[in-house]
């Protein structure tokens, strides 16, 4: 099956989290991540990241599912979680309609490996570019390092090159939208926690 590498936002993931403002907390589902035993726990708490938070927006709940000092790869970069939201944000701006859905979901001890797919429609300006109106796909995996019941570490692929391929970015575009990710991610490096609390 071919593989296709565009957000992590994901964020993906921790990426995806914190893509699109709050909106106001529904009541809460009774035991909806507590029930069963601590291996479907587990499950639970990766499916929320892309059921609950990615799709149905409920960005009140990133706490129940993020440890803070969580850490989130992205091929060969590392950023803490802030920085991934501040990624993810960007990423939900160009293409709000995007939807992540949950295609196999395993556990191996403290790791939760969750394979996904998602489709978006470039029709935001997030990270600087202009709307291209063209429709993206991705098929992948991430991976999540979970204990005491939250995420503490995730691994994603790499998507930027093939995010660009798929919008038909030139190398000056594809240039701009790079740079305009990392200083989202300087700038919550420099002031974590005033730029955490703003996108929640």
């Amino acid at each position: 099956m071919p593989k296709y590498r565009f957000l992590g936002i994901a964020i993906v993931l921790c990426a995806a989290i914190a893509a699109a403002p709050a909106q106001k907390k529904p009541q809460k589902q009774p035991n909806q991540a507590r029930a069963g035993a601590p291996q479907q726990n587990k499950q639970v708490v990766a499916r929320r990241v892309f059921e609950e938070l990615a799709n149905q927006n409920r960005f009140e709940a990133i706490d129940e599912v993020f440890d803070r000092n969580c850490k989130v790869h992205f091929g060969n970069r590392t950023m803490g979680l802030s920085q991934a939201v501040a990624e993810g944000k960007g990423w939900k701006s160009a293409a709000p309609d995007m939807h992540m859905n949950v295609q196999n979901i395993s556990e191996n001890g403290d790791k939760v490996t969750v394979t996904w797919s998602a489709q978006g429609t470039h029709t935001g300006e997030g990270l600087g570019v202009k709307p291209t109106r063209k429709q993206v796909s991705m098929h992948d995996r991430s991976e999540f390092l979970i204990k005491n019941g939250k995420i503490v570490e995730a691994w994603n692929p790499e998507y930027r090159q093939e995010l660009h391929r798929q919008l038909g970015l030139s190398k000056t575009a594809a240039s701009l939208m790079d740079r305009t990710e990392d200083l989202w991610a300087a700038l919550s490096t420099m002031f974590p926690d005033p730029l955490y609390a703003a996108l929640h």
